[in-house]
């Protein structure tokens, strides 16, 4: 039987600390949504074009950060790498009203997106260390609520403290990043359940194994992650300017996402805590295509409400099980690099979903752009479920809870 939700609940008491520190910092993310108009404002002679570039490293830091924060964590303590990344913000982000010039702040830019990256593959780690595989699902899935709480308050306290002064961004930040790695400093968070993987490296022959299954999966999500990049990218532009809608309906589409990650997600993980993680992987993807497909016919705009809902089904449940997964085929002196590599390629899909869709879109109608759009979903969903079906490329898929009452 699924255990209480209350059990599920005191379960996560190992990693409260990391939760609270990773809320903070989260919600300390103010100078990043309106770095763009900060610079505008502070840094007249970048231009547009500057602005884009130097926006932009961050983004490229960021994959840089997910590429190597994972072996890093190999030789230095994981809560070392992300105490380091926060102080690194601060740090960063401190210095960006004294640097002046383009590339200058382009690379200090990509050094703040690495600081700011480096914190989530290693508080992924710390999740799969500290809780035993069968909570990881709904650990996983308390992270994501404490990252959309924090990213809920941000930008609100950003709009307010913009309108004040721009120059209270960055110290709002940096005020925000030191308190978040003194919590994590003090917090004790569990590593009860180290042992269970070692920390050296697997024998040469399974680890060729572990890789196969590793790389296998990540090929495999890639189409969701795609699909993914497009709502936070490309929605704003498809809602005002290709379907005339008022912009009134962008922030009800993002609404509608937010209050229901925030609302449904814990509780639907905690539900569907006896699913297995092949069935919860491709009922996500039957979500996930149905709700994109429908994003194609929101010429009604409560059809794009109604798509809204079906896609963020699909991503409330699709996301902790990914990472579930990832933690679950990957030994313990490799789980730190694979979660890293696993978010590099979400990075990988908010990089290149819109570079790919926009031009789509330029030469076909919403329903065709949106219906290739999930027929990638459908490409990724018939991978997964190829990839459960190979011998040796899944892992024994146990239901995630097994509570006894």
């Amino acid at each position: 039987m699924r255990p209480p939700l209350r059990e599920n609940l005191a379960g996560l008491r190992p990693i409260r600390g990391l939760l609270l520190s990773v809320a903070v910092a989260r919600s300390s993310v103010m100078l990043f949504p309106f770095y763009a108009a900060y610079l505008g404002v502070t840094r007249d002679d970048l231009g547009q074009a500057g602005v884009g570039l130097v926006v932009g490293a961050f983004g490229v830091g960021a994959l840089v950060a997910d590429v190597v924060s994972g072996a890093l964590s190999r030789w230095v303590p994981e809560r070392a790498v992300a105490v380091a990344g926060m102080v690194g913000v601060a740090l960063v982000v401190g210095c960006i009203p004294l640097t002046s010039g383009l590339w200058p702040l382009t690379v200090e830019t990509a050094a703040w997106g690495f600081c700011h990256e480096s914190v989530n593959p290693v508080a992924y780690a710390m999740v799969a260390r500290a809780v035993p595989e069968s909570a990881r699902r709904f650990a996983f899935a308390a992270v994501r609520l404490a990252v959309n709480l924090g990213m809920g308050v941000g930008p609100v306290l950003a709009g307010a403290l913009f309108a004040v002064d721009p120059g209270l961004l960055v110290w709002g930040t940096v005020s925000g990043y030191l308190v978040a790695a003194g919590i994590l400093v003090r917090a004790r968070v569990g590593t009860d359940h180290v042992a269970e993987a070692g920390t050296k490296g697997p024998e040469p022959a399974g680890r060729s194994r572990h890789e196969q299954r590793f790389w296998s999966f990540f090929v495999a999500v890639l189409p969701i992650h795609l699909a993914y990049a497009l709502p936070p990218t490309v929605v704003s532009a498809y809602v005002v300017q290709e379907l005339g809608h008022p912009p009134l309906w962008v922030s009800a589409v993002f609404a509608v996402n937010t209050i229901m990650v925030i609302t449904c997600e814990i509780g639907l993980n905690h539900l569907m805590g006896r699913w297995r993680r092949k069935t919860a992987l491709l009922c996500g993807h039957v979500c996930a295509l149905a709700g994109f497909g429908l994003m194609g016919l929101g010429a009604n705009p409560w059809l794009l409400v109604l798509a809204t809902v079906v896609w963020t089904l699909g991503e409330m449940v699709l996301f902790p099980v990914m990472l579930d997964h990832v933690s679950a085929i990957s030994p313990g002196a490799l789980r730190a690099r694979n979660l890293g590599l696993y978010s590099a390629g979400v990075n990988v899909g908010v990089l290149a979903g819109p570079v790919v869709f926009l031009p789509l879109s330029a030469v076909l109608d919403a329903p065709a752009a949106w219906g290739v759009v999930a027929a990638v979903v459908a490409v990724g969903m018939t991978a997964i479920a190829g990839l459960s079906a190979a011998k040796g490329m899944w892992t024994g898929d146990e239901p995630a809870v097994a509570g006894n009452g």
